[in-house]
């Protein structure tokens, strides 16, 4: 039997790209490109489950189905006209269509989700006179236009449902400043970590980075307490590749005394220690990682070579008694705490180096939606 090679995309933030694309050449996919958010890439019905199930950096991930270009609005719609649509649909199984279009050919996203859906629900009606539910909150399928401006479209399916960032072990996190697990997971890599040093979080949070480079570590799925995907839902997902997926997963994972080094953070907001430690154990890692209380003037090294990662508070100009504090607790950090380790600093402000007065000496920028941050070492 011929085995379907299927295009996809991987959508992620921007600055982890290339960490996204890497995760996915190890993984055995082809045809890998990196755009701005987003990587492309080809493979089997087995690398899109493992992809979702599997990868660190990705927030969703697409299956193409069509791509093609068009010259009016008519000739776009005819494209799906003739589309067989219980290929993916049938009246039981609940879909809603999300355009993203920069065609000037064509009318507004609204107007063109809703002729979509109207030629999805006439289709059924022909066939059956009956029509799948649509439009709800949690749909089996969703069906995604990418329309750019030189009137080309991608049909896509959503084969990731929620974003791949809700990995299903945080139960707690009242600290709003907090990276996601994306977002974590990637700054874990783009340190250059290899979970051959400790790893020592001083402004810990709710834990959310300690459980992505334990996972890391311990090479660990990052969807293993994840409980549905939107593959799921579809017509031809296929059980028997799923559980053969985690099966193999579940092989590959270390296990306790294959590393051979400390994951430890430190938090001085007690609400934040106790959902650190709540989520820590849901994620089945409290073996692996410490979260104590105490702010970085409690800080005792482990012995042995160490990687911090400080995600440095906001520095505010216009509050120079907090930010005096900010400034002079980096410096400690850098000069005393940390020194002769790799420090990494997580910051917004360009004027950090001179600040604490040390200067990086490599940097990686990541935007986390619309505000860029610049992770240096030093």
């Amino acid at each position: 039997m011929e085995v379907e090679t299927i295009k996809m995309i991987a959508t992620t933030y921007e600055g982890l790209e290339d960490v996204l694309g890497r995760e996915l050449m190890r993984m055995g996919a082809e045809d890998v490109d990196t755009d701005v958010c987003r990587v492309t890439f080809s493979g089997d019905k087995y690398l899109l489950y493992q992809a979702n199930y599997e990868l660190r950096t990705a927030l969703k991930i697409y299956k193409e189905v069509l791509n093609f270009d068009f010259s009016s609005a008519e000739d776009f719609f005819s494209q799906f006209s003739g589309y067989r649509w219980s290929k993916i649909l049938n009246i039981y199984k609940s879909f809603r269509v999300e355009v993203s279009s920069k065609s000037s050919l064509l009318g507004s996203d609204a107007e063109i989700k809703d002729t979509l859906t109207k030629i999805i629900l006439e289709y059924f009606n022909e066939k059956s006179r009956k029509t799948p539910p649509h439009d709800n909150s949690n749909p089996s399928v969703v069906i995604v236009l990418e329309i750019s401006e030189a009137n080309n479209c991608k049909f896509l399916l959503d084969s990731s449902g929620e974003s791949l960032a809700r990995r299903g072990y945080k139960v707690s996190n009242p600290s709003v400043a907090a990276f996601d697990e994306v977002l974590s997971a990637g700054i874990v890599q783009l340190t250059g970590w290899k979970a051959n040093t400790n790893f020592v979080d001083p402004l810990a949070g709710a834990g959310i980075m300690l459980i992505e480079a334990a996972m890391f570590a311990y090479n660990i799925p990052s969807q293993v307490c994840r409980e549905n995907f939107g593959f799921f839902s579809w017509r031809d997902f296929d059980s028997e590749i799923w559980q053969d997926i985690k099966s193999s997963a579940k092989v590959r994972i270390k296990h306790n005394g294959e590393f051979a080094f400390k994951i430890i953070g430190y938090e001085a907001d007690e609400h934040n220690v106790k959902a650190g430690i709540q989520n820590v154990k849901k994620a089945m890692l409290d073996k692996y990682i410490d979260i104590q209380k105490g702010d970085y003037s409690d800080i005792m090294l482990p012995s042995g070579p160490t990687t911090a990662v400080v995600n440095a508070p906001k520095i505010d100009v216009f509050k120079k008694e907090d930010s005096q504090e900010v400034v002079e607790m980096l410096s400690k950090l850098v000069k005393k705490t940390f020194k002769g380790e790799k420090t990494w600093i997580i910051s917004d402000n360009t004027e950090l180096d001179k600040l604490i007065g040390v200067q990086h000496t490599k940097e990686c920028e990541v935007k986390n939606g619309k505000f860029p941050f610049i992770l240096g070492m030093y």
